[in-house]
């Protein structure tokens, strides 16, 4: 994306890469955009997506790429379960304008990989107007800023998506390629509760990379772990909106919620982060950078 910051706009979807454009404070429903084929599409955090492209990911499985093809694997024996085809360098279908990643702030790693990245944030109350809107609250790393990239999360959502969910607040982690996107079991959860998602390195070979995404104190059926993809080094705090035809009512009737606690570990060694923040055009939304500190840092997402 052309942000001389590195950022990925995710006002429209372009992969997990979402290209930023302009974003209006009456942002549109979540019409599913058009498209050639008959098939279903459903909301993922990077967007819509054709159905069949949308996986579930259950206990025990994983995610693997081997001789250039995604599989889903036993995670005990590495037994091939199920082969999701070729790692296609195509971008999903974009949806509605002045949908996408609406407040977030970014860093950029360089040098010795990530190792580990972790945030703390308590789930916001309930919307006053539990309308068709979803939203999307998460830390979470990618290998790039290009319509090629992927993104590992641990995401906190309100109202439906392809994992499932309605009125009401949920977690679970996503992978999303470049032409899928996977999830795990979708887990409720209440307003105040603390939560504390949980990105580590498991493995490197070479420049292959192993990573798993969680939230800490709940079930590994809701986790992911992700064999043999690029380095992820691009870290992001982010609100992402779908549907919100009314700020004052459709986000939390809470002022912010603070992205808390932020550590990333690169080895033994904190990293020396530095945050620069993005939103979306005429959106109220903001990200701020509230410390860069390693750990103990804190960014902090306003609603309105």
């Amino acid at each position: 994306m052309n942000m001389h910051h590195h950022a990925r706009h995710w006002t429209i979807v372009a992969f997990t890469l979402l290209i930023f454009t302009a974003c209006r404070k009456d942002i549109n429903a979540p019409v599913a955009p058009a498209t050639t084929s008959n098939e279903e599409l459903v909301l993922t955090p990077a967007g819509y997506m054709e159905k069949s492209r949308v996986h579930f990911i259950g206990e025990g499985h994983q995610l693997t790429v081997y001789k250039g093809r995604l599989l889903k694997t036993d995670g005990r024996t590495g037994k091939t379960l199920e082969d999701f085809g070729e790692v296609k360098r195509t971008a999903p279908i974009v949806p509605a304008p002045a949908s996408g990643w609406i407040a977030y702030a970014y860093w950029t790693n360089t040098g010795t990989a990530i190792t580990n990245f972790t945030t703390n944030w308590v789930v916001p109350s309930v919307p006053a107007s539990k309308a068709s809107q979803t939203l999307f609250l998460f830390n979470g790393m990618q290998d790039g800023t290009t319509s090629t990239s992927y993104i590992i999360q641990p995401v906190l959502q309100w109202g439906p998506s392809a994992a499932g969910g309605g009125k009401y607040w949920a977690i679970t982690n996503w992978y999303v390629s470049s032409s899928q996107a996977f999830f795990g079991s979708l887990v409720t959860v209440n307003p105040g509760t603390t939560l504390q998602g949980v990105m580590k390195q498991t493995a490197v070979s070479g420049s292959n990379y192993s990573y798993n995404s969680s939230f800490t104190g709940y079930s590994a059926a809701s986790a992911l772990q992700v064999n043999n993809v690029p380095q992820a080094f691009w870290a992001a705090e982010t609100l992402e909106a779908y549907g919100i035809t009314n700020v004052s009512t459709q986000y939390p009737p809470n002022s912010s919620v603070a992205m808390s606690s932020i550590q990333i570990l690169k080895g033994s060694t904190n990293a020396s982060i530095g945050w620069t923040t993005a939103h979306a055009s005429g959106a109220p939304q903001r990200a701020i950078v509230v410390s860069n500190s390693s750990p103990g840092g804190e960014v902090d997402i306003t609603f309105r």
